[in-house]
């Protein structure tokens, strides 16, 4: 774990979240150096509350969206790679998003593909542009007491930037002799937006352009920037979803991720919208459970009624920590979905599955889970959450 960077964090092995460390400075920070490892240590280790310290797990919509870290070109085809291993192609003519396996993506848009855009290198953070220049950053640190400023060098020697001391790098572009920057505020727990796109000289600290939320794009938090060479626009991730930027630095496009059932075989799919929009509750959990029947699937929510529908968060599925026996009864029949997943030879599918097992008040959950308890290790993130769920049942379990 090195201080100044990115570390990520899974909880139950389902979601990862961007947890940012202090560069070093003195006795004051290597002493919560100390502390920020024990509570790194803590989070891995138990079972997190509700609402975590400055928020650090609380779930959040966009963290069942994609996670853009590469963009990939083709003169009909636009691939997008997500962090989470999801792999999408978008027609450039009809702007329909598809998602698909890696081959097909190799097929439309064959390698080499440019090299990552981000990379930890024995301690040092690169951020790396399509054609292959590289930035060598320690981030920024602005919380608890501290107001530590970013640092950038290029080519071996120190970058003369024009961002804000607490802004921190999250992607780079050069074109055209410039550098473009997609920036990020780190904060005590998630990173949040900084000053969006910042254009400026590749030679000299002129700056040229701000692009922001206000300039139209999807969200202020940059996670990705690709420049276009099909159409000389740069592509920009954000949490929310992607733009493009043309050469005059105006946002000329933008959609929101969001995620719904595909009306023909009712599986899930993963679109964009010229507006924004939520993703159906019940889309997402059948893509993160792995259903394969889908058509049974979506029988078993049909029985649920609108007004439950409509009170359904994704928050009491990713959220460790929350009371036992909660979810209405008549959620029951998407229990038999849960349980395929808990029996998943998948790590994240089979831990999803089986630690939201027990927010169903229904009694096979509770034979379920006696069944299984002889099979599970002792000791194992499985013991924890069979044991817990059983006490919820007490003394019916005991």
């Amino acid at each position: 774990m090195r201080y100044g960077e990115r570390v990520q964090i899974s909880v139950g092995e389902t979601r990862e979240h961007e947890l940012w460390l202090p560069p070093e400075r003195g006795l004051l920070s290597t002493l919560r150096r100390l502390a920020n490892c024990v509570l790194v240590v803590f989070l891995l280790t138990t079972v997190c509350s509700r609402a975590t310290l400055a928020g650090l797990l609380e779930f959040e919509e966009t963290d069942t969206l994609p996670y853009v870290e590469n963009i990939l070109f083709s003169a009909s085809t636009v691939g997008i790679l997500s962090k989470d291993g999801r792999y999408f192609l978008i027609d450039r003519k009809t702007e329909h998003v598809h998602q698909v396996d890696e081959a097909a993506v190799v097929q439309a848009i064959p390698r080499p593909w440019p090299q990552k855009p981000w990379e930890d290198l024995q301690g040092r953070e690169i951020l790396r542009s399509s054609d292959g220049q590289e930035f060598q950053q320690t981030s920024s640190y602005c919380g608890e007491g501290e107001s530590i400023g970013h640092a950038l060098q290029f080519q071996q020697h120190p970058f003369p930037d024009v961002l804000a001391h607490c802004t921190s790098v999250s992607a780079v572009e050069t074109v055209d002799g410039n550098v473009w920057f997609g920036t990020i505020q780190p904060s005590e727990g998630r990173s949040g937006p900084a000053e969006g796109v910042v254009v400026q000289s590749l030679h000299k600290k002129h700056k040229l352009k701000a692009i922001t939320q206000k300039s139209g794009l999807t969200s202020g938090q940059i996670r990705m920037l690709r420049d276009d060479p099909f159409t000389k626009t740069m592509w920009v991730a954000t949490p929310r979803g992607l733009n493009r930027i043309d050469r005059r630095f105006q946002v000329i496009w933008g959609r929101y991720w969001y995620e719904d059932f595909e009306h023909g075989s009712r599986k899930a799919q993963t679109l964009l919208s010229p507006t924004p929009k939520i993703s159906n509750p019940f889309a997402v959990l059948g893509r993160e459970l792995a259903v394969n029947d889908w058509e049974a699937f979506s029988r078993a929510v049909a029985k649920v009624s609108p007004s439950e529908q409509r009170k359904l968060s994704l928050y009491e599925f990713h959220m460790v920590g929350l009371p036992p026996r909660t979810l209405s009864h008549e959620l029951n029949d998407l229990i038999p979905f849960f349980r395929a997943a808990a029996e998943s030879s998948n790590p994240t599918v089979h831990d999803f599955g089986l630690r939201n097992l027990c927010k169903f008040d229904d009694a096979s959950v509770r034979d379920y889970m006696v069944n299984v308890a002889s099979q599970k290790l002792p000791g194992s993130a499985d013991q924890r959450h069979i044991r817990d769920c059983l006490k919820a049942w007490s003394p019916l379990s005991e």
